[in-house]
């Protein structure tokens, strides 16, 4: 019988996980194998799943909750995907606010899974500047209810991936690395800079021989906590459709994202992540930004044309849902008052998630 291993991938939002699998697929499919991506999310408009379509890599989701919450919408999105593409392997990402994988997602998988898929463990990723922070004592800029979600994640992890290595320099990448493996010695510890491709090899060789096997079910977790931690992230997923004139399109686009990131920051709300996919028929691009500020997250944003453009937005927001609706509809309409465009909403959700009840949850 065909066996497909089955990598998953956790970490906090913003982490860097959808680049890195990306990046790993692209490689394992020029070495000849096939490759599937399931992705995940509190809400029902990923693009996190559009970019793998754009990525030309097959993939599948698991929406309106998290694995662990959805168990058995899990299993038959992998059967799904395996009937589908064959794959010989699957990245399964988690969404960036789940904890308490190991007990939820990779113990039902091995005990109670479709035969056909093999848990390879989990990986969790963090960003190098947020882990320094934490492993410092440093105050993140989330409450302590968010935070205590950050800590679960890596207290459970068989392979902390300490990502966007390149932003830290040498001798504090060494401090953190150090540190990591201190705190969590039973977890294998490693740097990565997802935009080079030996970092991603050496990834791919790491959890192909077992490093994140050594995952290990959470001995304490709080529900009551976790729940609260989620509960204070706002959700939105929402597209638009922009229409511009030839000429002004990148300005427009460019102008829009600029205010939601700026007004979000100014406002003092902890970003998870803000995603887009701007699309205008000929060319499309992925662009984020996430809790540690970067001057360049606009350097991917294409020459766009004129006409009718498509942005989708996945805004993950330490607010209150209403708060950031607002925030980025004020936003949209002050760039369209400026750039003169014309706009108009064809999907939105706005929400706070519920509170995770795991469909198993099943011991050592």
């Amino acid at each position: 019988m065909h066996e497909t291993r089955v990598h998953i991938v956790g970490g906090f939002l913003g982490s860097g996980k959808t680049t890195a699998i990306a990046a790993a697929s692209r490689q394992l499919i020029g070495a000849g194998l096939r490759v599937g991506v399931v992705t995940n999310d509190q809400g029902r408009y990923l693009v996190d799943t559009l970019f793998f379509e754009m990525e030309q890599v097959p993939a599948v989701e698991v929406s309106g909750g998290c694995f662990c919450c959805n168990y058995d919408d899990f299993e038959e999105r992998l059967a799904s995907l395996a009937e589908s593409a064959r794959p010989d392997v699957i990245f399964a990402e988690s969404v960036g606010s789940c904890a308490d994988v190991v007990a939820t997602v990779v113990q039902p998988l091995e005990t109670l899974g479709k035969s056909g898929f093999r848990p390879a463990g989990l990986s969790v990723f963090a960003d190098s500047r947020l882990l320094r922070l934490y492993l410092e004592g440093q105050p993140l800029p989330f409450s302590p209810e968010v935070v205590y979600i950050f800590e679960k994640q890596l207290e459970e992890a068989g392979q902390i991936v300490v990502n966007k290595a390149d932003l830290l320099d040498a001798s504090a990448l060494g401090a953190v690395l150090c540190a990591a493996q201190a705190r969590y010695p039973r977890a294998a510890v490693r740097a990565q800079d997802s935009r080079q491709a030996g970092d991603i090899a050496q990834w791919l060789q790491g959890i192909e021989s077992g490093e994140a096997s050594t995952a290990s079910i959470l001995e304490e977790i709080d529900y009551d906590r976790y729940a609260a931690g989620e509960a204070e992230l706002a959700w939105l997923d929402q597209e638009i459709r922009i229409r511009v004139e030839e000429g002004r399109a990148r300005h427009a686009v460019q102008d829009v994202l600029t205010r939601i990131e700026g007004r979000i920051r100014d406002s003092g709300w902890g970003v998870g992540h803000l995603k887009f996919v701007v699309r205008d028929g000929n060319e499309q691009a992925k662009l984020s930004a996430t809790a540690m500020p970067a001057d360049d997250w606009l350097s991917g944003l294409p020459l766009l044309r004129g006409g009718t453009l498509s942005l989708l937005i996945n805004a993950r927001v330490a607010t209150t849902a209403e708060a950031l609706q607002e925030c980025v509809r004020y936003c949209i309409e002050e760039a369209a008052a400026q750039q003169e465009f014309a706009w108009n909403l064809q999907s939105t959700e706005c929400f706070h998630p519920g509170y995770p009840v795991p469909r198993h949850r099943l011991g050592a």
